[in-house]
């Protein structure tokens, strides 16, 4: 179950850092590419280990969820979304993703 978080999204990334999430993961077309390590997974080759929502302070639209995510091979990193997911094709990507 995902919950509003009350810590602010920096903290929280910068705790997952400090876990060794170092990665930061990024939504494609067809898959999820990792940003410093320039791989690219198909959305079975990750899970997703937790996901936090934050939601803004001043406008409910402005909320945000990031996942912690971990490949197959061990890299670990995160990934954020801001808002609604903008695309189906990223939509699909990530409910492709099997969840921890």
């Amino acid at each position: 179950m995902m919950k509003t978080n009350e810590e602010t999204l920096s903290q929280v990334m910068a705790t997952l850092n400090e876990r060794g999430y170092k990665e930061q993961f990024e939504l494609t077309e067809d898959g999820v590419n990792a940003l410093a390590s320039k791989q690219k997974f198909k959305p079975t080759d990750l899970k997703i280990i937790k996901k936090y929502r934050f939601d803004g302070m001043t406008n409910p639209g402005d909320e945000s969820t990031l996942y912690s995510l971990e490949s197959k091979g061990g890299l670990k990193g995160t990934l954020v979304i801001s808002g609604d997911v903008n695309s189906e094709e990223h939509q699909t990507v990530l409910n492709q993703i099997p969840e921890e």
